[in-house]
């Protein structure tokens, strides 16, 4: 398989497949490499796509960010509603990623990075509130105005700005 892992199903039953090659290069540090592989993927399983219209660096980008505070008891409640970051604040972020990018929608660690500061300047609610306005939608980049008063770009040059970058 290429790639370290992904997620494939239907709305009612997924998948996640982990490449065992990856799983040998990460040897060093396996355990927290595992549980932060799945926890994306699993995010993957909730998340919207805006009618398969949404940018594939922001799908990875708040898979990254709301994968980085999930909690378990999704198996309990609505996991649309309970999703909460994980990666990013638990130590589970690979060591390679850094709060930086050329683009805001490049995906990852970049995007992650991104959607991170979003919330700390906008409330804890802004990457779910994103989400919920791709679950019917087609996707727009008007959903960050919508969400945060400011268009993306603008945005992104606020965060590089922010970083020291621009």
């Amino acid at each position: 398989m290429e790639g370290v892992a992904y997620t494939t199903g239907s709305e009612t039953s997924k998948e996640i497949h982990f490449a065992c090659q990856h799983i040998v290069n990460c040897a060093d540090r396996c355990a927290d490499e595992i549980r932060g592989v799945l926890v994306h993927e699993v995010v993957h399983c909730y998340q919207y796509n805006g009618q398969d219209l949404c940018p594939h660096g922001l799908i990875e980008g708040i898979a990254g960010d709301l994968s980085s505070r999930l909690r378990f008891v999704l198996l309990f409640s609505d996991a649309r509603r309970v999703i909460d970051w994980v990666r990013l604040r638990s130590g589970l972020a690979p060591p390679h990623w850094r709060p930086s990018g050329s683009k805001w929608d490049a995906g990852y660690d970049a995007t992650a990075y991104f959607l991170q500061w979003l919330t700390e300047r906008y409330g804890e609610g802004t990457v779910l509130e994103i989400n919920e306005l791709m679950k019917d939608a087609p996707y727009d980049e008007s959903i960050f105005k919508t969400v945060t008063g400011r268009k993306v770009d603008k945005l992104w040059k606020l965060y590089k700005e922010h970083l020291g970058e621009v």
